[in-house]
């Protein structure tokens, strides 16, 4: 399932199976309580072979929707905020509120499940300082705290023959006009099955899983594992977006740096191509709403979501690059950790971030797309003769990926994987101005050093320079 072609600058490769996608692009220039409601969750990354808990993805809260059979007009959870308890992350736990665990002695390691949901309403959460070490969510931390002021521990209803169960990460919270996070909130229609993120909600961002990674999950709970916790399997609403670097340049090895002072080490530009090497800006996915809506049958539990729209942004349509200045208006990653790079794509891609140093640090979660926008990627690079460890550094290569291999799917992850070759473009001279946001590729930098044209002066005459003859008697 993989396949590569190479760029003159870049190769961008994706190792995929099922959750992952490999592509390839052409060359830049040729175009190219027993009865309460419990919790234990897990992370699906689409992948049989890929499963993590949500907590181990980063990730320590979820909201949540329930019905049940005999009144699903009336949530018994509705957008309830459900939080991690872990060793110093997550939610500190409250033992005069959780009661969800049965255990009352503050002991984790004596509790049914991490995951609860009583006692984290507005105004019953109090966690209001860390102490060294701790890294639990603040009452002031609006990112992470519920809609709802109480939130209280729920039962099964045991006259019921089912427990419907839909969910979302992270949790979104929102205070509608008066919304300090500029967004709304996350609802659910139950009648049409149908869980809707207003436009703004899911934002791409940049490592932070906790908030820029969304997923979804439901299950279908009957009443014969009612007193079980619930295990919900939550998938990616995203794309993940990576990248990785290695070099073939004979007798050379190379080490990324920064593109320019004050930027990330590597950019991307969204670009449209206009006619044959002649580029624009394209559109920037920022920010996005969805709409998921849900088969009803018994395989809830895999659920099918058979409506999804976005609603992107238009950043830049006109001819111009933007400025400088303009540094939101691109993909922003940090230079790998190697000191050389990798000198075999193998070497490159082998293991996974963050084990491997030819990986930059940055992971990107980014909004599927689908349309005529590609990218332009800039990096600089310093090359370093093995042999007499002379230095060339090469400022600004670019290339241009084409849209059709930047079209990303929700739950995919596509690692571009980067060739730097002879043929990287950029500049050796007088640092140029460098805007990352440029949407147009580079020209060639790197000139081998040729001997051509050789030729020999004739001869000059010692004893007669002015020509003739000089004869000695």
């Amino acid at each position: 399932m993989k396949k590569s072609i190479f760029l003159a600058v870049a190769a961008v490769a994706m190792t995929a199976c099922s959750n992952d996608v490999d592509l390839g692009m052409k060359d830049a220039n040729k175009q190219t309580a027993d009865n309460a409601i419990g919790f234990e969750v897990r992370n699906s990354n689409m992948s049989r072979a890929d499963t993590h808990s949500l907590e181990a993805t980063g990730h320590y809260n979820f909201g949540v929707w329930a019905y049940k059979d005999k009144d699903a007009t009336h949530a018994i959870m509705a957008n309830y905020l459900v939080g991690y308890f872990g060793s110093n992350v997550g939610y500190k736990l409250d033992t005069n509120k959780q009661t969800t665990y049965g255990e009352t002695d503050g002991n984790l390691s004596d509790l049914k499940s991490r995951w609860a949901y009583e006692g984290l309403g507005t105004s019953e959460y109090k966690h209001t300082s860390n102490t060294v070490g701790e890294k639990y969510y603040l009452s002031s931390d609006n990112f992470y705290i519920s809609n709802w002021s109480f939130q209280y521990l729920r039962y099964w209803d045991h006259s019921t023959d089912w427990t419907k169960f839909y969910a979302y990460a992270p949790y979104i919270h929102g205070n509608g006009a008066g919304d300090p996070l500029n967004k709304g909130v996350v609802t659910f229609d139950i009648t049409n099955h149908k869980m809707t993120f207003p436009a703004g909600t899911i934002t791409d961002g940049y490592d932070d899983p906790s908030k820029y990674e969304y997923l979804y999950a439901a299950t279908k709970v009957n009443n014969i594992e009612y007193g079980k916790d619930v295990a919900l399997t939550f998938k990616h609403i995203n794309s993940k977006i990576m990248i990785t670097f290695w070099e073939d340049i004979a007798g050379y090895s190379v080490q990324m740096i920064d593109l320019v002072s004050g930027q990330t080490g590597v950019s991307a530009a969204p670009a449209k191509i206009v006619s044959n090497n002649t580029y624009k800006y394209g559109t920037l996915f920022k920010s996005a709403g969805a709409v998921l809506e849900f088969t009803e049958s018994d395989n809830i539990d895999n659920p099918t979501v058979t409506a999804a729209t976005f609603n992107y942004r238009v950043a830049y349509t006109g001819e111009d690059a933007p400025t400088a200045e303009n540094d939101n208006e691109f993909l922003k990653f940090e230079t790998p950790e190697a000191t050389t790079l990798a000198a075999n794509r193998q070497e490159a891609v082998a293991g996974s971030y963050p084990t491997n140093k030819n990986f930059s640090k940055t992971v990107y979660y980014a909004i599927p797309k689908n349309n005529d926008t590609g990218l332009t990627f800039h990096c600089s690079f310093i090359l370093t003769n093995e042999q007499t460890h002379e230095t060339i550094t090469v400022q600004n290569a670019r290339v241009h990926v084409k849209a059709a291999n930047c079209n990303w799917e929700a739950g995919k992850r596509y690692i571009y994987v980067f060739k730097i070759t002879k043929d990287a473009t950029g500049t050796t001279g007088n640092p140029e101005i460098i805007i990352p946001g440029d949407p147009r590729p580079g020209t060639q930098a790197l000139y081998p050093i040729v001997f051509d044209g050789i030729q020999v002066d004739d001869w000059v005459d010692v004893y007669n320079p002015n020509g003739g003859s000089h004869d000695i008697n």
